[in-house]
């Protein structure tokens, strides 16, 4: 063989054979092992490499080339190349090659020549392999080279548009990986900056601006710019930019030399915003580089790069507004390389960074000769014009945030241009926004400054200036919110102040309203502003400041309302529509605060409207003529304006004021009332798609709120109106409301119906007796138009039916309940109550078809709202007989919409029996038919109805029976009626069973008398006497019994004495409820009833009737046990199925069961013991029962293992104890699913919480020691399990329930016991007590040893402290979560520092009850000081994590001695400020 092969380095070696043969051979030798040649695989790659370094001497093509090149590939990807046999000598690859390959790399991309990526696969083999990755990473300069032109690759195949291959991106992130490891490490971090200027800056912006496009390349792009930070922001670097910056913009010659990398740098930078073409660059950046110098100026104020001297990076922003083309010495732009609008974006953000970072100090720049302040000054003027620019305001902003002096030498034209000039009409969207930013802002930095009278005047001159008269300035509701605050906050002298200047402003506009009408209009509303919320209404004000008050009042009237008014009624003057908007709202707001005013005054000089007359009335307040008034009015109505309409309704309500307001005059009902009513006179009923229900300030009235506005107005003054306010003015009110909340279907009319249900819903209409029974009477007249009967009969024979729909309807709606005549209403609903008996609570229901079920709906809406007032019992019964008659005559309906209807009507039915009270719902009615009915409904319509509705009904039979159980006056005549129902009938009707619940809980209320007790017992018996065969023992019970059974036998249990009930009975039932846990999730009703009957069964322990064997009590324990758990770990799994077999962040916030409550004896807790009833019926009426009904067996599983737990005897609670004991067990740690061993540790901590008796209570304390011995084990076998999940999830329970028995204090833990305790907090790592969950359970341990085992850790005071420095050590890692250290970041999210500071608060707490025992904690206490200061040296903690941790450490302190704290004053002397100032 030797013979055959031994010419191959020859042939290798020989030009003359074709290149193709050559390589084939090579190839042939590498993967043969029978081809022999000294150092075969170092020659075979030298001579691959050898023709690519020499392609001419060697003859090799292009085309030769790319075969060479996938030759060369295949020999790399081997195994033989990086990991060689004991035999074979490392390979070598020689700088040469790897030279060609990094220039290659790049140029076969440019020539499209298809072997990129065989040479991509070369360099990420070499890269990638541990024994030649050596070539590249050894040496700097390849490694850059090599990175920048893998970017370039990367780069150029996105602008291709094409994908990117896989090798391209595992290339990129090695090179990236292993060039941020050699430039950390490099030496001369000068050359660093140049190489990464020169090769990577413009490839790394590009791989950036393609991240949203490719996010897999958003890893290797994050590292990149780490990578250009490190390399531009080194700590060598910042004196070269100080010296470069003094040198181009301080023009200071005495600086040493400038730094060429800086100037390349900046260089670059330029060259990048010209659109030049870079050195490797083919693409234009503009953009690019625009983006870049915000970030870059971020970073180099972040990075401290300025040092001690702010005004360095004021020289840089400087010169890089330079670069943009905003120079000094110029007024505008020049030549800026970018389009205008990207230039004021870019200075937008440098000015935000500016103020992040608080470079610009004022007094500094006062001692420099405020050079600062006149270059923000020259990039005002700059800014102010380019006004289109959507950076436009935020550079406003941000200039008066640094300094107000800034704008205001320019304010006028500032103001101008970025307010007054801008259109109120175009102005929309997000514009509109930033406008409104930046007035409010204005506003409010001149009231800081207590120069709002300052402002206010150079507005005025400002708007007297250029602004052309078409305009309308905008004073949006915003901007207007904002004046009035400050407004409102005026010092008194200011505020007449300020009255004075906006009254002279008007005053000069009177003589050429002609012209400037919009303007004067603008002028009007500032003014309405300020006195709709100036602040001199009051008792505070003093008697000059209320004789200034009086004297601007009455110039206001005498020189601006009486001429305007005279002006705009003129003959001869026709007045444009702006100025008669602005007479009305002057006259307005003065009248307004003119009434106001007169509440201070006594009541015989307060200006009288009693001339039943709004003319006259307006000329009592105004003092201007009633014929001025009259053709102001008529003026007003010409105009088609709706804001004219609704300022004259707004002067109106003043008239309306005043009446009320003068009690010395007799006030008339009839004229109050006709106020009112025009207040809604014009109010359109039918609502277009258009309406706005939203107005905004009066000036912002418009054809599409003035509905709105106008229904609004109007309801705001019912109230105050009260008595005067007669039943039929009230009447029209309340059937305008109900015919617009109730009738049409679109989206406005929707939005209109929820404002006007929250305007009724308020508490002042609320309050009014009259308003609520109108608006009942209203909603109860809608029912009958909504709804129609469907009569079969001929027309001919029909007769009209006195209980029909309408007829109860009609008798509801009499005005006999709009009097305050109690016993003609009770009369009346007697009446109603017959109607409803005689021909509604029966089978033969009239079909309601033609529902409007929206409309229908919406009307029920205001009824329940109606309902929710205590003020009016005779609405309750109102409401409950209209939804009955409603319910009972829609039961035969039809229609996809039948089943919406009855569950509207079912719900409003629920919430009026739920709220009832003392009402005496059931005496007007036939209780006999209705429970019969009702019954009839449930038994025959569970095939039609849907299972929901089916339980809405059987909801509304439990409640109606608790209120005539409750009613001892109804209580016999139903039991009465349940006697003779099972006497005549062998089936349990559906409402035996609620009476029956109900008569269970009443009988146990020691409130009751005897003879009530002896009458529920009597009834009950006999009912238990004619249910007997049904619970015969030789009947099967699984295919009988239903359960409406198993309810009646739960409450007769409840009932009944012991002896009365055959045990037969019992084991029956008990049996059958047995089967029915064995398949829980079957049928949940069946199920719930189970439960409930064998928690029923364990409390009669309480009553001295124990109707369980001890071997029927240990049969339920193991199968409510088997149940908790299967629920409890099939929860589990259900949950660990949606989260992933990976826990993460969200996991572990999540609790890993169903409920943290823990089970308490109903015994014990009276209101606890209805809880799951209350989760049942809650479910039922929200509709959920069916989909979350193992949420309601879940809760009665833990509430019956409670009350079984309470029934055992001792030697049953022993072998309890020790099945939980042997359940918690180490054992159950070797199993996967740890969900066992946690349900057990939930049904021990729910036992433990019980109230025992005392022998009891020996077995728990007996128990302890072991379970302790559980737990530690547990843990100790925990922390050596990687996966935190799994951790936290068992570890946090653990610790919970070790927290739980701590609390009870030495009566059930021992000293030795607590210890262990203590000692498990040790183990837990800082990863896991970084979730909150888990702090916060180590925490409550520590808090309960030191509160409930003091003794105890006075002994072990070393290890507390260490276990409380551990958790206050975590803090700092939590706080890590959002706190970078060294850097002031932005936050990931609130939840993250809430939670901080509430490891803070119970820190706090912890170390305050530490210092409560200074004698023993004294001598320890300066170590946990001094960790503390050590400690927080290494993370920045956010401010409100700081603020919360704080006390903790002042408290520790506070119990250090003299001698400690210059102990550690000496030992941390460099940290003497922190400790004075912490």
């Amino acid at each position: 063989m030797a013979n055959i092969y031994s010419g191959i380095y020859t042939k290798l070696k020989d030009r003359n054979c074709d290149i193709k043969d050559r390589l084939k051979l090579a190839k042939f030798a590498w993967f043969s092992d029978k081809v022999i040649l000294p150092n075969k695989e170092q020659v075979l790659i030298d001579f691959l490499s050898g023709l690519l370094l020499n392609k001419k001497r060697s003859n090799v093509s292009e085309n030769e080339t790319c075969l060479v090149w996938r030759c060369l590939y295949e020999v790399l990807q081997s195994k033989k190349c990086h990991s060689p046999g004991k035999s074979r000598q490392t390979l070598i690859i020689k700088p040469s090659i790897c030279q060609v390959l990094c220039n290659s790399i790049l140029l076969e991309c440019k020539k499209n020549s298809g072997c990129t990526a065989d040479i991509v696969g070369c360099a990420l083999a070499i890269i990638r392999s541990p024994t030649l990755s050596y070539v590249f990473t050894s040496k700097y300069d390849f490694l850059v080279r090599l990175l920048s032109n893998v970017l370039q690759l990367v780069v150029q195949t996105i602008k291709d548009d094409r994908v990117i291959p896989p090798d391209y991106i595992q290339l990129l992130q090695r090179c990236t990986s292993a060039y941020s490891v050699s430039q950390r490490a490099h030496p001369q971090q000068e050359k660093v900056f140049q190489s990464v200027v020169d090769c990577l800056l413009s490839p790394i912006l590009l791989l950036e601006n393609a991240t949203e496009k490719y996010p897999e390349l958003k890893v290797c792009a994050e590292i990149l710019t780490n990578v250009l930070d490190q390399a531009l922001f080194h700590k060598e670097h910042h004196p070269f930019y100080e010296n470069f910056l003094s040198s181009v913009v301080g023009k200071d010659e005495t600086k040493h030399k400038v730094s060429k990398t800086i100037e390349s740098f900046f260089h670059s930078l330029s060259n990048l915003l010209s659109k030049q073409k870079g050195k490797d660059c083919n693409t234009d950046t503009d953009k690019m580089a625009s983006r870049y110098l915000i970030v870059f100026f971020e970073n180099f104020l972040s990075y401290k790069c300025h040092g001690d001297k702010p005004l360095t990076s004021f020289r840089l922003f400087v010169h890089i507004c330079g670069l943009l083309g905003v120079k000094d010495d110029t007024p505008g732009l020049c030549k800026p390389p970018l389009s205008e609008q990207d230039v004021v974006a870019v200075v937008s953000s440098l000015l935000r960074s500016l103020l992040k970072h608080d470079i610009y100090s004022q007094p500094q720049d006062a001692a420099e000769d405020n050079v600062q302040l006149k270059f923000y000054s020259h990039v005002l003027v700059v800014v102010l014009q380019h006004r289109q620019s959507s950076s436009f305001f935020s550079c406003l902003e941000s200039l008066l945030e640094l300094n107000h002096v800034i704008l205001e030498a320019k304010m006028t034209e500032v103001i101008q241009i970025a307010w007054l000039e801008e259109s109120a009409e175009e102005l929309t969207g997000k514009r509109l926004t930033f406008l409104e930013n930046f007035v409010t802002k204005l506003f409010n930095t001149y009231s800081k400054l207590r120069q709002i009278p300052k402002l206010l005047n150079i507005l005025l001159t400002s708007l007297n200036g250029k602004v052309p008269h078409s305009l309308r300035p905008l004073l949006s509701e915003r901007i207007s919110i904002g004046l009035g605050e400050i407004v409102e906050g005026l010092p008194q002298t200011v505020a007449v102040e300020v009255w004075r200047l906006l009254l002279k402003a008007i005053e000069e506009y009177l003589p050429k309203l002609g012209r400037e009408g919009k303007k004067f209009l603008f002028v009007a509303e500032i003014f309405a502003v300020f006195l709709s919320n100036v602040k001199i209404a009051d008792y505070t004000i003093t008697h000059l400041t209320r004789s200034k008050v009086k004297e601007v009042m009455a110039d206001t009237q005498l020189n601006v309302l009486t001429p305007l008014a005279e002006i705009v009624t003129s003959e001869k003057a026709v007045c444009s529509e702006p100025i008669v908007f602005s007479t009305l709202l002057l006259s307005y707001s003065w009248g307004e605060l003119c009434l106001l005013l007169e509440e201070f005054v006594p009541e015989s000089k307060r200006s009288g409207c009693h001339q039943q007359n709004v003319y006259k009335d307006l000329e009592a307040v105004f003092t201007i003529s009633s014929n001025t008034w009259k053709e102001l009015h008529t003026i007003a109505t010409s105009t088609n304006q709706k804001r004219d309409l609704y300022l004259w309704k707004l002067l109106t309500t003043l008239v309306l004021k005043a009446v009320l307001v003068n009690k010395g005059i007799e006030q008339s009902s009839e004229y109050v009332s006709e106020i009112l009513l025009r207040l809604f006179s014009d109010v359109d009923k039918s609502f277009g798609e258009d309406e706005c229900v939203s107005y905004g300030m009066l000036w912002e009235i418009s054809t599409q709120n003035y509905n709105m506005a106008s229904l609004d107005l109007g309801l705001s003054m019912v109230p105050l109106c009260g008595t005067l306010l007669a039943h039929k003015t009230t009447q029209q009110i309340t059937d305008l409301v109900v015919h617009i909340m109730v009738h049409r279907k679109t989206k406005s009319r929707c939005d209109v119906h929820s404002q006007l249900l929250d305007k009724c819903q308020s508490p002042e209409i609320q309050e009014s007796w009259s308003w609520l029974s109108c608006m009942m009477t209203s909603a109860l007249q809608a029912l009958p138009h909504l709804i129609r009967e469907n009569q079969n009969t001929p027309r001919k024979k029909r007769r009209p039916n006195p209980s029909s729909l309408e007829a109860v309807m009609n008798g509801l709606c009499d005005s006999v309940f709009t009097t305050a005549d109690k016993s003609e209403q009770m009369k009346k609903l007697q009446h109603i109550s017959n109607l409803v008996n005689e021909g509604m609570l029966s089978d033969e229901g009239k079909c309601l078809q033609e529902v409007e079920t929206s409309s229908l709906v919406n009307c029920i809406q205001i009824i329940a709202v109606i309902q929710q007032s205590d003020h009016s019992p005779e609405e309750k019964l109102r409401g409950f007989l209209g939804g009955l008659a409603l319910l009972s005559q829609g039961i035969s309906s039809e229609g996809k919409t039948k089943e919406e209807m009855l569950d509207k009507i079912i719900t409003l039915l629920i919430q009026i029996v739920e709220k009832v009270g003392q009402v005496p719902v059931f005496h007007l009615l036939d209780i006999n038919s209705y429970i019969c009915w009702l019954n009839s409904i449930i038994h025959g319509k569970k095939k039609t109805f849907s299972w929901g509705l089916c339980r809405k009904f059987e909801l509304f039979l439990e409640m109606s029976c608790r209120v005539m159980v409750t009613d001892f006056q109804i209580l016999p005549k139903l039991l009465n009626i349940i006697t003779k129902e099972l006497q005549d009938s062998q089936e349990v009707p559906c409402f035996l069973a609620p009476i029956l619940k109900e008569t269970s809980q009443l009988s146990n209320r020691s409130y009751l008398k005897g003879d009530v007790i002896s009458l529920c017992q009597t009834a009950v018996s006999q009912v238990y006497l004619n249910l007997q065969p049904l619970y015969a023992t030789d009947r099967k019970s699984a295919e009988t019994l239903t359960v409406s059974h198993v309810h009646v036998m739960s409450a007769i249990v409840g009932i009944l004495p012991k002896d009365q009930i055959l045990q037969g009975n019992i084991n029956c039932v008990y049996q059958f409820c047995l089967k029915v846990l064995d398949n829980p999730e079957e049928d949940v009703l069946v199920t719930s009833a189970s439960l409930g009957f064998l928690e029923s069964l364990c409390l009669c322990i309480d009553t001295k009737k124990d109707l369980l064997s001890s071997e029927q009590k240990i049969i339920l324990w193991r199968t409510l046990k088997k149940l908790f758990y299967d629920f409890f770990i099939n929860g589990n799994r259900q949950k660990k199925t949606v989260e992933n077999s990976h826990l993460g962040r969200e996991a572990v916030e999540k609790p890993l069961y169903f409920t943290d409550d823990h089970i308490v004896s109903p015994l014990q807790d009276r209101e606890k013991e209805q809880s799951w009833h209350w989760m049942k019926k809650k479910m039922i009426f929200d509709g959920c029962l069916s989909c979350d009904g193992r949420k309601l067996v879940f809760k009665q599983i833990q509430s019956t293992i409670g009350a079984l737990v309470f029934s055992l005897d001792t030697d049953q609670f022993q072998i309890v104890i020790e099945t939980l004991l042997s359940d918690c067990s180490l054992r159950e740690l070797v199993v996967d699913d740890f969900c066992h061993m946690l349900a057990s540790l939930h049904l021990w901590n729910q036992v433990i919480q019980n109230e025992l008796t005392e022998e009891k209570g020996s077995v728990v304390v007996r128990a302890v020691d072991e379970m302790m011995i559980n737990f530690q084990s547990a843990i100790i076998q925990l922390k050596d399990i990687k996966e935190e999940g799994i951790f936290h999830h068992l570890v946090v329970p653990l610790l919970t329930c070790q927290s739980d028995m701590l609390n009870f204090g030495p009566a059930l833990m021992s000293s030795q016991c607590a210890t262990m305790a203590l000692q498990s907090c040790g183990y837990i790592p800082s990863c896991i007590l970084s979730h909150y969950p888990a702090f916060l359970a180590v925490c409550g341990v520590l808090t309960s040893l030191i509160v409930h085992h003091t003794e105890t850790i006075f002994k072990v005071i070393p290890t507390f402290i260490s276990c409380a420095n551990h958790i206050l050590f975590t803090t700092n890692v939590f706080d890590r979560i959002f706190i970078v250290s060294g850097h002031c970041d932005t936050l990931i999210d609130k939840d993250s520092i809430n939670d901080a500071k509430q490891c803070a608060h119970l820190l706090n707490k912890l170390y305050a009850l530490m210092a409560s025992h200074k004698p023993e904690f004294s001598k320890v206490a300066v170590y946990m000081v001094a960790n503390y200061v050590t400690e927080i040296q290494k993370v920045t903690l956010h401010p409100v994590v700081k603020r919360a941790l704080l006390p903790a450490v002042y408290a520790v302190l506070d119990i250090c001695d003299t001698h400690a704290v210059s102990q550690l004053h000496v030992v941390l002397n460099q940290d003497t400020n922190l400790l004075q100032h912490m």
